[in-house]
């Protein structure tokens, strides 16, 4: 049976795993570190430790295969972590380059400080479209909190899609695993429609045939919001529970 590792700075990456789950018949253990989220304001140095014990943590279930769920530690640490470790890492940053060539327009990425300092997207898109950045700084934190609808919510998306509504930018892409877990309010504050690009649908694995799953989630932080979303999100039955690292 294929032993598959997920990690994320917090809920964002069970949107990942939502998918994987669908397509990938495979033995799951996911590791949300909410305790410590958000990650896209800390230094590189920092997240690579935390990418790091992340992954020491997931060791102990020998894991075949690593998916980063987290665009920060994607642009910032999946180079360290695949000659570290010595095993095969997926970035979701690979997916969401590999949808960027697939649809005609311009293109916002909307994702967290660290990612859109990186620029990664914007560089990498190259199919001659216009690539405009934003960080939606305040997004992790409300995603986290329970926050997923609501005035504030509202208020800061109206911020960070501004440019998007002024230039009507064809293509968003969700740099950041939490935001599709607003996509209702994203939609609500666009003023036209706009194609919603989540990277994880185009996560492809070349794994071996499986034939059956298991699902177990271990999140730094539990509480009554986090048990909800997760709720929502996973359809299946799952395993979960409170690891500090």
């Amino acid at each position: 049976m294929t032993n598959i590792g997920v990690f994320d700075s917090g809920l964002g990456g069970l949107t990942v795993l939502q998918k994987l789950i669908k397509t990938n018949k495979a033995n799951y253990y996911y590791f949300g570190d909410s305790l410590r989220a958000p990650y896209g304001n800390r230094d590189k140095d920092e997240l690579i430790k935390f990418a790091e014990e992340i992954v020491d943590f997931l060791q102990d279930f020998d894991i075949d295969y690593y998916i980063i769920a987290c665009n920060t530690l994607s642009v910032l640490a999946s180079k360290h972590l695949s000659e570290k470790y010595k095993k095969k890492f997926y970035p979701i940053t690979d997916a969401g380059i590999e949808a960027g060539k697939s649809f005609d327009g311009d293109y916002l990425v909307l994702g967290t400080k660290a990612t859109i300092n990186s620029h990664y997207y914007k560089n990498n898109i190259r199919n001659n479209s216009k690539v405009y950045e934003v960080a939606g700084i305040k997004l992790v934190d409300y995603i986290e909190d329970g926050m997923i609808h609501g005035y504030e919510l509202d208020k800061a998306l109206g911020e960070y899609l501004e440019i998007a509504n002024k230039q009507k930018i064809e293509n968003i892409i969700l740099a950041c695993t939490h935001y599709p877990i607003i996509t209702d309010a994203i939609k609500k504050n666009l003023t036209y429609k706009a194609n919603i690009i989540d990277p994880a649908d185009y996560l492809k694995l070349d794994l071996p045939e499986n034939e059956d799953s298991s699902v177990n989630i271990f999140m730094s932080k539990i509480d009554p919001s986090t048990e909800k979303i997760i709720k929502n999100l996973i359809d299946c039955d799952y395993n979960l529970e409170e690891k500090e690292l």
